[in-house]
């Protein structure tokens, strides 16, 4: 059976499977929560709108209130009663009414945002008419009160049909002569006499419509909506004005109907026999609808989104774990036994790679086994190597004290010896092949000054040290061999400079010696950094060699030269502290 050539990665498999998992409950969830936040947008907007023809039925009452209060300073001033009751002569008539009835009447009608026409009706034929258009009015005074005989109204229908049932707790808002006409409607009451508690006459506050029903406004409902005032009868009293609605097909006193595709809110009226009405399109609940089904949408397609990265994070996470190992087992393959698989958390992958990382560390130790013995071999050639420095520098440095004693240069031969006592005091170090590179500075330091007394003023070295590098180690006497071969083999003219660095290059530590002698063609330096059997630069191998052992093969000397400009040797090793 042939097999399939396909491959379909595991981090792939886990994501998909990861994926189907998630998207199951983000849609079920979802399409649950679109429909509860439908029903709860549109409960909620309903209930706004509730609230919102609520408080306007409650503005209202307070401005009915006012004329009901109004109407109650004359109802319920007894002394005023017995006035409108009594019998007077003709010379008491201009006063009683001048100085007591008018003044209540007045009073009475003076109510705040509301234009009040005022007529007092009484049966008292005694007490002599009064008409507003009799008293001088203030320019701005829109207060109008009259006093008028009883049977100037006895033969109107409305109050025939008002006189039937009228007693003293009779109050009645109601649409008379003309009112309907003009868009007002009066408050009737009558006035009574408090020794009988028969009616004596009637008051009529007759108020605009749009003054008691200011606060019926559509635009506080939203567009299209339809706000209007019905009475006890369900015609047509008030409707808010709109100039472009085309949406009331009814005169007003008509009986009203709801049209289809509306919703009703209706709010009675406390202080009349009426009720405030208002339609809401259903058209606005489904645009509150469309934004809640929008919102759900984008909350889900969020959290799928959200949810698809955790579902590719985990899957990536246990597919990186299985992929570490396999590239460990690939490096194995490739002969790299020093490559461990770390180990983090108590589960099977754990398991692995301790059984991994214990596999890798027998074969390493059997191979060590093997080259130890060789690489025991190449230290002890090292520091053989390292012990042959210190004889040759000392037998240069006594070739010139017996040159100077020759000479009789006494005191530069006493300052030389000295400075060599100095030297190797410094670079003895117990015998350790470790040290700070503070100490390494101060032997190249001392090495200098050596040097200095041996050619007098014609070596010149600068040192340009990041004081940070002096708290870490390094091998020990790793510049002295690259500032000797500059003396040795450099010099261009009378005078040699050598600039010595130390300084950070990110985790690595950098010592550089730079000269300005003749340079070297890039045919020595591969020479001198290549194991050959020409002995060419063994020292500077030597340093190299010795900081490899020591820091890896990552480390080590490198030399970059123009001929007739100089030479730059870079010593690189990691920060290093026992």
């Amino acid at each position: 059976m042939k097999k399939s050539n396909s491959y379909i990665p595991l981090s792939y498999k886990l994501f998909i499977s990861y994926l189907l998992m998630v998207m199951t409950p983000v849609i079920v969830i979802g399409s649950f929560a679109y429909v509860s936040s439908v029903n709860s947008s549109e409960q909620h907007t309903r209930s706004n709108l509730e609230i919102a023809v609520k408080q306007i039925g409650n503005n209202v009452d307070y401005r009915l209130a006012d004329v009901i209060r109004g109407s109650e300073d004359i109802y319920a001033d007894q002394p005023l009663s017995g006035i409108l009751s009594g019998y007077y002569l003709d010379y008491e008539k201009y006063t009683i009414t001048s100085q007591y009835i008018l003044p209540k009447i007045e009073s009475a009608a003076n109510l705040p945002n509301i234009d009040v026409k005022l007529s007092v009706y009484l049966s008292n034929t005694n007490i002599s008419e009064f008409y507003y258009l009799d008293r001088v009015v203030n320019p701005g005074d829109s207060l109008q009160y009259s006093i008028f005989h009883l049977d100037r109204i006895s033969n109107s229908k409305w109050y025939k049909d008002m006189n039937e049932y009228m007693n003293y707790e009779t109050i009645e808002w109601k649409q008379i002569d003309s009112d309907a006409t003009n868009a007002r409607i009066s408050l009737l009451r009558p006035i009574i006499n408090y020794h009988t508690l028969s009616p004596i006459g009637l008051m009529n506050f007759n108020v605009k419509l749009q003054d008691v029903f200011y606060d019926v406004d559509f635009t506080k409902l939203g567009k299209d909506s339809l706000l209007f005032v019905v009475d006890g009868n369900n015609h047509l009293l008030y409707t808010s004005s709109r100039s472009d609605s085309k949406l009331l097909p009814f005169a007003q006193g008509s009986s009203v109907n709801q049209p289809e595709g509306y919703m009703q809110i209706k709010q009675p009226i406390s202080n009349m026999n009426a009720s405030i009405i208002a339609w809401i399109p259903n058209s606005s609940f489904q645009e509150n609808s469309q934004k809640v089904r929008n919102i759900t949408i984008l909350i889900c397609l969020a959290s799928l989104l959200v949810l698809t990265l955790i579902s590719w994070t985990i899957s990536r996470y246990f597919s990186k774990r299985i992929l570490k190992l396999i590239r460990s087992l690939k490096t194995f393959k490739e002969g790299n036994f020093q490559k461990r698989m770390p180990v983090q958390g108590k589960d099977e992958f754990s398991q692995i790679g301790e059984a991994f990382n214990d596999m890798a560390s027998n074969m390493e130790k059997l191979i060590d086994e093997v080259y130890l013995s060789k690489l025991e071999k190449k230290d002890v050639e090292l520091q053989v190597l390292h012990s042959q420095m210190n004889p040759h520098f000392l037998y240069n440095t006594f070739s010139s004290i017996s040159r100077m004693a020759q000479l009789g240069e006494i005191e530069k031969m006493h300052e030389m010896v000295r400075e060599l006592a100095k030297f190797y005091r410094l670079s003895l170090n117990k015998g350790e092949m470790i040290i700070s590179i503070e100490k390494e500075l101060q032997i190249i330091q001392s090495y200098v000054d050596i040097q200095r007394i041996k050619f007098a003023d014609r070596v010149i070295v600068n040192y340009e040290v990041c004081e940070e590098t002096l708290k870490y180690e390094t091998v020990k006497f790793i510049l002295q061999p690259f500032v000797e071969n500059i003396l040795e083999h450099a010099w261009y003219d009378d005078e040699i400079h050598v600039v010595i660095r130390l300084f950070f290059e990110g985790d690595e530590i950098c010592m550089e010696v730079q000269d300005n002698g003749i340079g070297m063609k890039e045919e020595l330096i591969e020479q001198i950094l290549t194991l050959s059997e020409k002995g060419v630069g063994y020292g500077i191998r030597n340093v190299d060699q010795r900081i490899k052992l020591q820091f890896g093969k990552a480390y080590g000397v490198s030399i970059t030269s123009s001929v007739g400009e100089g030479t730059t040797v870079r010593i690189r090793f990691p920060k290093f502290n026992r």
